[in-house]
């Protein structure tokens, strides 16, 4: 079994909490959804166990996928228009409402790829090997 994730000691991790913590909070329907499949609960899942303590490398990859698919760059969920008006203390700004999408974007794909990347590859395989043969 892994071992738990801290938050503080992933910047990355800290980083993508922090700017979930800027959208508004998990009880805003009009934003997250409603009901136990709702965007917000899938968040809100993976974020009680990551906060507590309690989270591990999955959990932090499933928290990372979902701000992809459901908050990052394209997205078919919650547009970008979407997350710049609820954006907490910008005023509706259309550039940090960008900004913070291609931040998530960025963030999330760093951490899918830490904690995924190994289970991708297999664990017999060594980084770049299949680069390396001739």
């Amino acid at each position: 079994m892994s071992e738990p994730i801290i938050v503080a000691d992933d910047p990355d991790l800290a980083h993508l909490i922090d700017l979930i913590d800027i959208l508004p909070r998990p009880y805003v329907s009009s934003f997250w959804g409603e009901g136990d499949l709702s965007i917000g609960s899938k968040f809100g899942h993976r974020l009680k166990k990551i906060l507590s303590g309690r989270g591990r490398a999955s959990d932090v990859d499933y928290l990372a996928v979902y701000v992809l698919k459901y908050l990052g760059h394209g997205n078919e969920h919650i547009s970008e228009e979407q997350i710049t008006k609820h954006l907490v203390g910008v005023g509706n700004l259309p550039a940090a409402g960008h900004a913070w999408v291609e931040d998530a974007t960025r963030t999330a794909w760093s951490l899918v790829t830490r904690y995924s990347l190994p289970r991708w590859r297999g664990i017999r395989s060594t980084p770049g090997s299949a680069w390396a043969e001739d």
